[in-house]
């Protein structure tokens, strides 16, 4: 079988011989002029402009910071009671050559965390010139003194020292071990020791209808109770969670004991050894 082609009597098309074709369509362009692709030029005069205006914001930035018109005229401090106001701010590294705008909280807050009175603080610049310092301070609640020597130092409920006292203050007294004193910063006493020292010291007078004048642990880890008539309570040690956990038993028995009449505790030379065990 023949096919013939089929005729036309339009004239054929000069179709070229090859695929690619060297020369562009007429009026058309395969890629873009480099100058379209260019972003379009700004002019000179707003370049100066806009050079001109960050300058002056430099230069006023730089007045504000160092010149006088936000310094810092005035520091109030809130809650603050063993520290004056200059500590206070010193601490926080504020003076009144600073900038208030200078004044970085965030970090002024760390530096007065690391006195040993400052429990929590925040610092708060305010224009044109103030800076408010809000403090909260720890509460001395144990007059310490290393053995024999009459230095007292207050201690938080931490069992950190806060700094020397004259006298108790109305605080429970605690004798620790022999040694050099203590300074400010250091943690003489266990915290869990503390807590169960003035937890004791505040329920007896409930429970056996006398106070407590104060206590002695030694470096062997025994707790001892001195009542204000002059009688004395051997608690045996007191180091492991276990021991702690039993004090509870120990008061709830000298409650017994007292309740009984079994001891007499208007006399200043008793001293109960083992309240568990009365007999």
């Amino acid at each position: 079988m023949k096919f013939r082609r089929r005729s036309s009597l339009l004239p054929r098309a000069p179709w070229p011989k090859g695929v690619e074709r060297t020369e562009p369509l007429r009026g058309q362009l395969w890629t873009r002029s480099e100058k379209a692709l260019r972003e379009p030029d700004v002019a000179w005069g707003w370049r100066a402009l806009a050079i001109l205006v960050a300058g002056i914001e430099s230069a006023l930035l730089v007045w504000l910071w160092f010149g006088p018109t936000l310094a810092v005229s005035s520091v109030r401090v809130i809650g603050a009671h063993h520290m004056t106001t200059a500590q206070v701010a010193t601490a926080a590294g504020i003076n009144s050559d600073s900038s208030v705008i200078s004044v970085d909280g965030e970090a002024a807050d760390g530096h007065l965390l690391n006195l040993v009175w400052v429990r929590a603080a925040s610092v708060e610049p305010q224009l044109p010139g103030t800076v408010v310092i809000q403090v909260s301070e720890w509460e001395p609640v144990v007059a310490y003194h290393a053995g024999q020597s009459t230095n007292l130092f207050l201690l938080s409920d931490q069992g950190v020292v806060l700094g020397p006292a004259a006298t108790p203050g109305g605080l429970v007294g605690v004798e620790g071990p022999a040694g050099n004193d203590p300074r400010a910063g250091d943690r003489p006493l266990d915290s869990q020791l503390v807590t169960a020292i003035v937890n004791i010291r505040n329920v007896m007078p409930t429970l056996v209808g006398q106070d407590i004048t104060g206590f002695i642990f030694d470096s062997c880890g025994d707790l001892t109770m001195i009542a204000k008539k002059g009688w004395k309570v051997y608690f045996g040690r007191v180091l492991t969670p276990e021991q702690f956990a039993s004090l509870r038993d120990k008061l709830a028995a000298l409650k017994a004991i007292a309740g009984k009449g079994l001891v007499d505790l208007s006399s200043s030379d008793l001293f109960i050894y083992n309240e568990m065990y009365p007999n």
